[in-house]
């Protein structure tokens, strides 16, 4: 009853914000009629709410003024018994925080989590002919069921299903541990269930077949993700990610044009037992960081036709089925690619090895790594997933895997080698290509925007390989500095304004830039210190992970403003006017606050005032009463 009187409280005081949407007020599932609105209740309203029965509501929730989003609390978890059925187009979302300023999407989802033997969402409006219906799932946390299922530890989807800034976890199917989607297209079934994911984390999941998605046909798209440590089987389809039936030649063509099917701007990492996925015709992987897994891409589409008619002439041609570009695939068990016997993807502009060095055209070749050139080594230092990166000069094309403060999907970050002679050197950066055109060269353009939703800006048609652009946009840069007491040190970190680079380190400044005027050593980062509005009031040092630590001269009142200047592996392949990032800087130093209250205390020793005349009003009451 607590749950639910706080779950009351809260939405009373924010619910004229979602006037319009229906309010879930008690974390319990239930069905019955009161006035307290369950999930269960509110998804039934909406599959109902056509009848005139249900037109006002059902049991607490919903009235003919509702909307078709279901809002649920942030950072609250429902448990499930059963299965939603969902029948209708809906969505399904945590609330906001109601702060304008808050864009932390992901970071206080609400969480729903099977408790019973069964998926928690079944989603199917029991019709091949009619549209799909479109359901949308944001910021929700899905944890299955400790029971093994057959199709869908999470999700069964027969309709167009829509996920962003989710967590999905602990599924386990015999097919499709997280999802099964289903439908094949044909004569007389016109529907087939499509799932698109994004900005979200698949993981945890486990399936003798799809432990992330089973899909009866490559209708699926996973883009700005991170897929890891899901469980799969050794055999072909056992897949992470497995498609049963590729499109028909009538609707390939139309699948590669739109490019609805397939996986782009995502990270996959850490995924044990099998293939990470199967590819067929229709499909396209795209600009994504696939490494550390126990197997590669499964490659399966071979060249579809295409049938062009003129007057009473019709003419064929074969063109590639699949495509994957501008990624970065290594390091994946013994192979990163096997092939099935009629396979013809194409597989261009990629970091890979020679397995996977398939078809690719000689204007868009692959480059090929080399797990035995120390100058090739994946991970800068000794673990794949770590907040800091060893820092230059040490080897390593990406970072370790990092999840920055208040994100939900983190990344490996390419990096630029300070034993580089000029950005060509590297393996990532500005290898993958820019196209536009439509054709069959647009189906190798790169990504507009990276894993983050970062532009991918580049220049002469190239961008970066892998699901991560580095990005230099001084725009960007936020003010450091910190406000000390008097006695004080100010320590700081500016390593969220490097702009995706790290600090050149010492011997490396001065082989740019010589040596320094005064004999001293160069600190991390070329650094200079460039007064502003006053003059130098402290010393200043930098190390190179970016920690500052700044000693006043004295006991100083006021500020100490001034501009940190670096150079980093990104900004000192610019041209030489441009090398340094300008980082305004302010020190604020006061004098400790040593005023102490002279406020009279009235409630101290054994009896306070107010005591006292709670006694003195007991003793008149006794009195009358007497």
């Amino acid at each position: 009853m607590f749950k639910r009187t706080l779950a009351c409280a809260l939405f009373a005081i924010t619910g004229h914000v979602y006037a319009a949407d229906i309010q879930v007020t008690t974390l319990v599932d239930e069905d019955k009629d009161d006035t307290v609105c369950s999930l269960r209740e509110a998804v039934f309203f909406l599959n109902n709410r056509a009848k005139k029965e249900y037109e006002n509501g059902y049991h607490g929730c919903g009235n003919k003024d509702a909307s078709s989003i279901i809002l649920l609390q942030r950072d609250k978890e429902y448990s499930l018994n059963t299965s939603l059925e969902l029948k209708v187009g809906m969505t399904i979302t945590t609330a906001t925080s109601g702060d304008f300023n808050d864009n932390k999407k992901g970071a206080n989802n609400a969480t729903l989590k099977m408790v019973g033997s069964d998926r928690i969402f079944f989603i199917n409006d029991g019709s091949v002919e009619k549209e799909l219906i479109l359901v949308n799932l944001n910021e929700l946390n899905l944890k299955g069921s400790a029971t093994k299922l057959n199709d869908g530890g999470l999700i069964y989807n027969r309709e167009a299903l829509n996920i962003q800034y989710s967590r999905l976890t602990s599924g386990n199917a015999t097919r499709g541990g997280g999802i099964y989607n289903a439908g094949i297209l044909s004569d007389t079934e016109k529907t087939a269930g499509i799932v698109r994911i994004g900005n979200s984390i698949l993981e945890g999941n486990k399936a003798d077949k799809g432990a992330v998605i089973y899909s009866e046909m490559p209708r699926y798209l996973v883009f700005q993700s991170v897929i890891r440590d899901n469980q799969g089987t050794s055999a072909i389809d056992g897949a992470i990610l497995f498609v049963q039936t590729g499109f028909r030649d009538e609707t390939t063509g139309v699948a590669l044009q739109s490019r609805f099917a397939g996986i782009n701007n995502t990270t996959i990492f850490q995924n044990k037992g099998g293939y990470v996925a199967n590819i067929r015709e229709g499909m396209i992987v795209n600009n994504i960081t696939m490494i550390k897994n126990a197997a590669g891409l499964y490659l399966q589409a071979p060249k579809w036709t295409s049938k062009t008619t003129t007057g009473e002439t019709t003419t064929e041609e074969k063109f590639p089925s699949a495509f994957v570009s501008n990624s970065i695939i290594v390091d994946n068990g013994t192979t990163n690619c096997v092939t099935s016997s009629d396979d013809e993807s194409v597989v261009q502009s990629t970091l890979t090895t020679s397995d996977c060095n398939l078809h690719a055209p000689a204007e868009r070749p692959n480059f090929m790594w080399d797990k035995n050139n120390l100058k090739h080594k994946l991970i800068a230092g000794d673990s794949v997933e770590k907040d800091i990166c060893d820092a230059p000069p040490a080897d390593g094309l990406l970072c370790p895997f990092t999840t920055p403060k208040d994100q939900l999907v983190g990344f490996f970050k390419p990096r630029l080698l300070s034993s580089y002679s000029t950005l060509s050197d590297s393996l990532i950066v500005n290898k993958g290509r820019i196209y536009s055109d439509g054709s069959s060269i647009g189906l190798a353009s790169c990504e507009l925007i990276d894993q983050r939703g970062k532009n991918r800006s580049g220049y002469d048609e190239l961008c970066d390989l892998g699901a991560i652009e580095l990005v230099i946009n001084r725009s960007e840069v936020p003010i450091a500095g910190q406000d000390i007491l008097y006695g004080q040190i100010a320590k700081f970190n500016i390593s969220e304004s490097l702009l995706d680079g790290e600090l050149l380190d010492s011997a490396s400044c001065e082989r740019i830039l010589g040596k320094r005027s005064d004999g001293q050593t160069w600190q991390p980062g070329c650094l200079e210190v460039q007064q502003t509005l006053t003059p130098s009031k402290g010393k200043l040092t930098i190390d190179q992970f970016g920690n500052v630590v700044y000693t006043p001269n004295s006991n100083w009142h006021g500020a100490d403003k001034f501009n940190l200047r670096i150079i980093t592996t990104t900004t000192r392949f610019n041209d030489v006017s441009n090398y340094y990032i300008t980082i305004p800087t302010t020190i604020v130093q006061d004098p400790p606050n040593n005023f102490e209250s002279k406020t009279v205390n009235v409630s101290g020793g054994s009896l306070g005032l107010t005591s006292i005349l709670m006694l003195l009003g007991l003793i008149g009451f006794r009195r009358f009463k007497a």
